[in-house]
């Protein structure tokens, strides 16, 4: 690998780094090509990716940025998964592999400015989607919204059914 290459290989870490909400760094040795297919798929539906580079161009991806302090996790077989949207999604991909195939192994998770260890990836892991939770607030808000409608549509068909049976007793 060039010179050239080298730089590029780093440009694009600095990149996916910088549009990561969280990192999850993992050891993905003895994981066979089909599992590595399948988690990479889950990933992807996941708002993530999984790359597997070299330990030089992960430190240099992430010296002077927020992301420094994964410097110490880059030792041995690395790779890491770089997470663009919900957290849980990514978390869930991965415990669920690891549940079932002890593989990738973990190393550290960062997100919100925090390096983490597996029980707070398990955790995370636990949470409903940030869909579900947007999901159960708009139930909610819209629950008594809709009772109050239907409140409000009742009485005001009782008033026209009154003022139509006053009418008719009328004629």
């Amino acid at each position: 690998m060039n010179r050239e290459q080298k730089e590029k290989e780093v440009a694009v870490l600095k990149d996916m780094l910088s549009r990561s909400r969280h990192v999850t760094i993992t050891d993905h040795t003895g994981i066979n090509v089909g599992d590595l297919t399948q988690l990479r798929r889950n990933l992807k539906e996941a708002s993530s990716e999984f790359r597997v580079s070299k330990n030089t161009f992960f430190r240099h991806a992430v010296k002077n940025t927020d992301f420094e302090s994964l410097a110490e996790f880059f030792t041995g077989p690395t790779s890491v998964v770089f997470g663009y949207d919900d957290p849980v999604k990514a978390a869930k991909v991965i415990n669920q592999s690891i549940k079932d195939i002890e593989k990738p192994k973990f190393k550290g998770y960062y997100y919100e400015g925090q390096i983490l260890g597996f029980d707070a990836l398990k955790r995370i892991a636990e949470l409903p989607s940030q869909d579900r939770v947007i999901a159960i607030l708009i139930a909610t808000v819209e629950g008594p919204i809709s009772s109050f409608i239907g409140v409000l549509d009742g009485a005001a068909v009782e008033f026209i059914a009154t003022l139509d049976a006053l009418a008719e007793s009328r004629r």
